[in-house]
Formats: C-alpha cells, sequence, structure tokens
C-alpha cells in the first residue's frame, strides 16, 4: 500500500465513524481511484427521522447512503465509489431496499 492508499483508507474511514457506521461487517479499500464498500451497512446511532422513506432494519435509508457517496467523493484522490452491501441495490442515481440477505 502506498502512502496515498492510506491517506485515502484513513479519510474514508474518518468518513464512515463521522456519520455513525459501525465498521465491524463492513470492509473497504481502495483501487486506482476507486473506493470499494461492501458488507453490511449498521449503524451505531438512528440517523434524523427520513419520514416515509424506506428504512431498513438497520435505520439506513437510501438518501444516507447517497450522503455518505457524496462525501467520499469529495476525498482527494476518489473518482468512484463501488458498493455491494446486504439488502441494498444500485439503481442508476438512487438505492432500493431489497430486504434482509
Amino acid at each position: 500500500m502506498t502512502v496515498e492508499d492510506l491517506e485515502i483508507y484513513r479519510q474514508v474511514r474518518t468518513v464512515l465513524v463521522r456519520n455513525w457506521v459501525n465498521l465491524q461487517r463492513l470492509d473497504f479499500g481502495r483501487t486506482g481511484g476507486t473506493v470499494y464498500v461492501r458488507g453490511r451497512m449498521r449503524l451505531l446511532c438512528e440517523p434524523p427521522s427520513a419520514g416515509r422513506e424506506e428504512t431498513d432494519s438497520e435505520g439506513v435509508t437510501a438518501t444516507f447512503l447517497l450522503h455518505l457517496e457524496r462525501e467520499i467523493l469529495r476525498i482527494p484522490g476518489v473518482r468512484l465509489v463501488t458498493w455491494d452491501l446486504n439488502g441494498w441495490q444500485r439503481t442508476g442515481l438512487g438505492w432500493q431496499y431489497q430486504g434482509r440477505i
């Protein structure tokens, strides 16, 4: 791993922790300008109410996932975020909850 890789890894971790994401069942890394995030998205505390938006059993919403992606994309050197989250599927510009997997 290069120093640049480690710095991006640190910044991605900071974004996730700042947004109360439990990292125990989530794996993330970087190759080139792409950040890979996979596993089970769990929150340590519930985000502000999303109203009628669909929420998984952990309180994660599509809006929350889009927010995380925007924050990660702001990190210098990151051009793309690739997601593989249990129970969620990326659909065009949004997210769709598929149920507990």
